[in-house]
Formats: structure tokens, C-alpha cells, sequence
């Protein structure tokens, strides 16, 4: 990367990240060179925010973003030559059921076993699991090769369905909303209050890499955190800010916190 992106992308750590927001300034360029609409990867939400930075800023090149579903975490942008043109996110959402009734089949799981197939993470967005097994975001040029070779998890059997018609299906949000009250809204006090740990243990879970907010590792824990960041402390589970209230009696900031059932 030259001195000049390197620059623009110094505000985050050195790597993936900045070799994706390149790309997709690269997508742009071609976007207005060829007139022709660009599709990004699936984006975590701090890369979506600074590619949409970063798109306003290069001449403010329209664009859209599509995760399969409303509130999607992941969601990859569609470049447009021109702001009235309709957007094709190329999103498909694969469904796997297992055959028969046996183990419990979780998330993880079924992340894993699809990446075990050779699928980058990139082209893959959000998984939700439903009453019979998991619905999947994909790009739709890697669904169907999914479709043809995706037959277990764990132990169990698959069945898989591709749904290419825009139809979003039927899936599970089980999770706990809880209110918390917290001295400040840092991240080392959030996360000791959501995950029930000392003060001591959430620096250190943090200070080991442990923590990433909106997708990005984050090993200071005096940042503070803001409404709407989704956090992921890796071995307790995950966390949404949904709501920063006012304060109590005592001073403190009272917070409404989603924590999904399963992740």
C-alpha cells in the first residue's frame, strides 16, 4: 500500500483491515472508470463504517449496504455508478437442516463446518439458527458450490436449500435483555458488569486480545464504548449496547444490554 493510503487507513491497526478499505477505494475507482456497479465483501460494522467513510469522501460515490435482513451485523456495499440505480447485493441465504433429531447444534458449529468447505469468511454474512437448523448469508456465487457440498455437521446430516428469491426465512433471536448500571461507560467496566468478572480479570481478558468491539480488537480498556457497539469477549460470549440511559440516584449510567442465546 502506498504512503498516501496508508495515511488514510492509519487509524486502524496495521493489516486485514487496511488491505480491505484499499480494495475497496480500488472498487470505487473502477466503479466510476466503468460505470459498472462493485459489490464488496461482507463487512464487519467498524469496516463498513470506515469504508462508507471512506466512500463520502473519493468524490462521494453512492453506494448501498445489504446484510440479507434488517439489522444485519454483516453487510457488504454495492458502489453505484449513479445514486438512482438499483442496487444488486448478489445475497443469497442457504438453509441446513439436520436430518433426524440428535445433538445439539450450535453457531459455532455450523461456522465451522462451513468453513471447512474453503469459504473465505468474507463471503459469508450473518448465521441465524432456526426451528430446524441454520439459515445462512452468502454471496451467491459461492451458494450454490455450498448447495453441492455441504452434507454434515458434527455428526449429523445435512439437508440444504438455497434461496435466491429475495425471501428472507424464519429464524431464532433467543437472548436475554438485561438492565446494568455502570460508574462509566469504559470498556473494562462494561465488560466486568455484563460478564460478571472483577475489574482486574477484564483488564487482563483484555489486555490479551480477548475483547473486540464492532468486529475490532481493542486491548485498551479506558476507551469508552457507545450506544449501539456490539461486543465480543472471546470465551464468555457476546453483547449489544442497545440503550445508554441516564443516570441514577447514585451517579451511576444505567445501560440496556442484548445478550444473544447462542453465538
Amino acid at each position: 500500500m502506498d504512503s498516501a493510503r496508508e495515511r488514510r487507513f492509519s487509524h486502524l491497526p496495521p493489516g486485514e483491515g487496511r488491505e480491505k478499505l484499499a480494495r475497496i477505494a480500488d472498487q470505487a475507482e473502477q466503479c466510476r472508470r466503468t460505470h459498472r456497479q462493485q459489490v464488496t465483501d461482507f463487512l464487519e460494522p467498524y469496516l463498513r463504517k470506515a469504508a462508507q467513510d471512506l466512500l463520502r469522501g473519493t468524490g462521494g460515490v453512492p453506494h448501498a449496504a445489504d446484510g440479507g435482513y434488517e439489522g444485519a451485523e454483516r453487510q457488504r456495499l454495492v458502489l453505484l455508478p449513479d445514486e438512482e440505480d438499483w442496487p444488486d447485493s448478489r445475497i443469497c441465504w442457504i438453509l441446513a437442516e439436520p436430518v433426524g433429531k440428535g445433538e445439539k447444534i450450535g453457531h459455532r458449529d455450523y461456522l465451522g463446518a462451513l468453513l471447512g468447505l474453503g469459504i473465505r469468511r468474507e463471503k459469508v454474512g450473518d448465521l441465524k439458527l432456526t426451528e430446524r437448523g441454520c439459515a445462512v448469508v452468502l454471496d451467491c456465487d459461492v451458494a450454490r458450490y455450498v448447495e453441492a457440498q455441504w452434507r454434515q455437521v458434527r455428526q449429523s446430516d445435512l439437508t440444504i436449500r438455497v434461496i435466491d428469491d429475495g425471501a428472507v426465512p424464519a429464524f431464532i433471536d433467543e437472548g436475554e435483555e438485561r438492565t446494568i448500571t455502570v460508574a462509566s461507560l469504559r470498556l473494562d467496566a462494561l465488560i466486568a458488569a455484563i460478564w460478571h468478572l472483577s475489574r482486574s480479570r477484564a483488564d487482563e481478558a483484555i489486555g490479551r486480545g480477548l475483547l473486540k468491539v464492532n468486529g475490532l480488537e481493542v486491548t485498551d480498556g479506558s476507551k469508552s464504548a457507545d450506544e449501539g457497539d456490539i461486543l465480543s469477549l472471546r470465551g464468555f460470549g457476546r453483547a449489544i449496547l442497545r440503550i445508554v440511559g441516564g443516570e441514577t440516584k447514585k451517579g451511576r449510567i444505567r445501560l440496556t444490554v442484548w445478550q444473544p442465546a447462542d453465538r
